[in-house]
């Protein structure tokens, strides 16, 4: 039966409480309505603030407000189109949790969640570029990449549909990183073991098979003539 108006305030204020309250909202048709209203409230917040701003947001009011009910959603057993997972997903990469973005991804990912309206790229790609960054910048700053590099690089390799494009960035960074000094930079000479080289190799020419324009030809090249330096007595 539907709500009158009196019934439907209610209900919003309510919803909205529980939110401020950071508790779990429950699934139901009536219930998932009035927390969309209440996410693109937020999310239109979110838009007004600078981007310093839109960060501590996200961290310390957004993800708090909405987790529960995510968390919720995923204990459960009834399955749907849910802007928050993703929106949550979206938000924790943006905060650094990457363990729990790549853990809310998988599982979005396998139900199909799309993007938001003004997002022109799959969820696959966004994880993908996403975490592709993360770990350029990481690495630059000589930090670990591991283990969400792999982990996601086992992904972009084994089960997503991405553009080739896309494939050939994460196939050069993973060669290119075989290949690193003691100052992070991708040397071939760096490397005494062939079989690395020969490793971070494949890895590059897989790169220029997705897209020839991958720029790999000449380290590819150093690669080669390491590794015949290598083998001379």
């Amino acid at each position: 039966m539907a709500m009158s108006p009196c019934q439907r305030h209610r209900a919003r204020v309510k919803t909205a409480q529980a939110l401020d309250k950071r508790e779990a909202l429950t699934a139901s048709p009536v219930s998932f309505h009035l927390q969309m209203l209440d996410l693109e409230k937020d999310v239109e917040r979110l838009r007004s603030l600078t981007r310093a701003d839109r960060m501590d947001m996200k961290r310390n009011v957004l993800l708090p407000r909405w987790m529960p009910t995510v968390e919720s959603y995923l204990a459960g057993e009834i399955r749907f189109t849910n802007p928050a997972l993703v929106y949550c997903v979206i938000w924790l990469f943006d905060t650094g949790e990457m363990g729990k973005a790549l853990d809310w991804a998988d599982v979005a990912i396998s139900e199909s969640q799309v993007t938001p309206e003004n997002f022109k790229s799959t969820l696959p790609t966004f994880v993908a570029d996403t975490v592709l960054e993360w770990a350029t910048n990481e690495a630059e700053a000589g930090h670990s990449i591991e283990p969400y590099f792999s982990r996601t690089f086992e992904n972009v390799r084994d089960k997503w549909r991405l553009h080739e494009d896309i494939n050939a960035k994460w196939f050069k960074f993973a060669g290119l990183y075989l290949l690193r000094d003691e100052k992070g930079q991708p040397r071939a000479t760096a490397v005494d073991d062939v079989n690395t080289l020969e490793q971070a190799d494949a890895l590059l020419a897989q790169a220029a098979a997705f897209n020839k324009n991958a720029g790999v030809k000449t380290m590819r090249e150093k690669i080669r003539a390491r590794i015949n330096g290598l083998a001379q007595p």
